[in-house]
């Protein structure tokens, strides 16, 4: 018999990492979201507090997403849209690539 089985879930990844760091299943999560010691603890010992996350890369294609800044004609501050868009464009983030 497998037991009885439960379906959980959680409204942000923080979440839902605790859930899992409680012993409560396992899910997926974006790279982004993985602490960079688990990134670099790959065929390391982990500290106890990391031990909860395994980063196991796909193999394949890999999963992707397109995210874009949009606002309407009429918005009047460009400027804080500019600002936005620097800010994002100045993050080093690992994955990541600008297509415009």
């Amino acid at each position: 018999a497998e037991g009885i089985r439960k379906s959980f879930e959680g409204s942000s990844l923080e979440t839902i990492k605790h859930m899992v760091a409680a012993g409560m299943g396992v899910t997926l999560v974006p790279r982004l979201s993985v602490p960079k010691e688990a990134l670099a603890a790959r065929g390391r010992r982990r500290r106890d507090d990391q031990a909860y996350v395994k980063y196991i890369p796909f193999d394949g294609d890999v999963p992707t997403r397109r995210v874009v800044l949009v606002w309407r004609r009429s918005f009047t501050r460009y400027e804080a849209i500019a600002a936005l868009r620097n800010a994002i464009y100045a993050c080093e983030l690992p994955g990541v690539k600008r297509l415009s």
